[in-house]
């Protein structure tokens, strides 16, 4: 970890000069990582307004001129346009470094005029499950999130609501924003656990009547899917304990019961993904029980079919030995006229005994 967080560091050191303002966003020589884009929304309690921001002086005059505004950065990898961002916005060094890891536990940061919230999305990637990371700057005035490139917007919704004016974030100011980010980020994992319900109910049934090695596969697949989620809820859990029990300047009462409200659904989620976790450890044991009880049907099998052969094996190893003499102790039925007949009914009646017998034992009355 350490090494490679240190190279990271080195790159950024190494990054170029930011542009000077009113120089474009993302002009990068050719071999560099593509520009990221920048979603500018401003709101006040009457109105708001959108656009994608293309220069560097577009940040200055949108941050003097907005009560509650709102960046949104997506692209992790054009360190030019993370350092502009940081220097107009006054972001430190390993704030930003934070910011754009990919791989970067959830937490909080409380600064002396910035808190830094570091969370992950969570969506289904064909039958796997993928966080993705995602940053959040809570300002006095503004709130500027971090995202990786993604084909659906994870905060579509949340434009859509401003947009329209179905929110007061207007009125309650750059904290709520950040609090309604976050509330979707956190409902974003509910869609994600009922479906592992279906695949628990549809596993479970598999692994009770049709046990095979992809139900060990699917089983283990879920496993692991609900440890990625583990590994992001549960520190989720204390950013948002912190950041509802926190006092701060930048986080009021409204802001902090939003939260609160946060923290709740984390623990609901936490709880069912435990139910979960706790479901699939079952399904493996259901799974090893039905593969044992499948083996012990075909040993009865085996052991029956051998059981019924072993007297018939005897009466023609018997018959089979050629003792033909005028002995008194001369073998039976050998030549007797109907002898063949009679040894073959003698065979067929010990069959039908030793049938009957597994029979009323109830050996043979379940099959699989």
């Amino acid at each position: 970890m350490a090494p490679r967080k240190n190279r990271r560091r080195r790159r950024h050191r190494r990054a170029a000069i930011v542009p000077p303002s009113g120089a474009p966003l993302g002009d990068h020589a050719a071999g560099h990582a593509p520009p990221a884009t920048l979603r500018l929304l401003g709101c006040d309690p009457e109105s708001s307004a959108e656009s994608t921001v293309l220069r560097a002086e577009e940040l200055t005059v949108a941050r003097e001129t907005w009560p509650v505004l709102w960046i949104d950065v997506e692209g992790l990898d054009d360190s030019e346009t993370t350092r502009l961002i940081g220097d107009v916005f006054q972001i430190g060094e390993l704030a930003l470094e934070d910011a754009v890891t990919p791989d970067e536990r959830p937490k909080v940061e409380f600064f002396g005029h910035q808190v830094l919230i570091a969370a992950r999305t969570v969506r289904i990637d064909g039958e796997q499950v993928v966080t993705d990371p995602v940053c959040i700057f809570l300002g006095d005035r503004y709130v500027i999130t971090f995202r990786e490139r993604l084909a659906v917007d994870p905060f579509a919704n949340v434009r859509q609501r401003i947009r329209h004016g179905r929110t007061r974030i207007g009125h309650e100011g750059a904290d709520a924003l950040a609090a309604l980010l976050l509330d979707v980020v956190i409902d974003g994992y509910f869609p994600v656990l009922e479906q592992f319900g279906d695949r628990l109910e549809d596993l479970e049934e598999e692994a009770l009547y049709r046990p095979s090695r992809q139900s060990l596969v699917g089983i283990h697949d879920v496993r692991n899917d609900l440890m990625t989620l583990r590994r992001a809820l549960w520190p989720t859990r204390d950013l948002l304990h912190a950041l509802g029990r926190e006092q701060t300047p930048l986080v009021r009462d409204h802001a902090r019961a939003h939260f609160r409200d946060c923290y709740d659904h984390t623990m609901e989620l936490l709880d069912l993904m435990e139910n979960y976790r706790e479901i699939g450890s079952d399904l493996r044991d259901i799974y090893l029980a039905s593969i044992n009880n499948r083996m012990n049907d075909v040993m009865k099998v085996l052991t029956v079919i051998a059981t019924v052969f072993m007297p018939l094996t005897f009466i023609t190893g018997y018959y089979g030995m050629n003792f033909d003499t005028e002995s008194p102790w001369n073998m039976p039925l050998l030549r007797f006229r109907y002898g063949a007949p009679v040894a073959m009914a003698m065979m067929v009646a010990t069959t039908a005994a030793m049938l009957w017998f597994f029979w009323k034992r109830g050996w043979l009355r379940r099959w699989h």
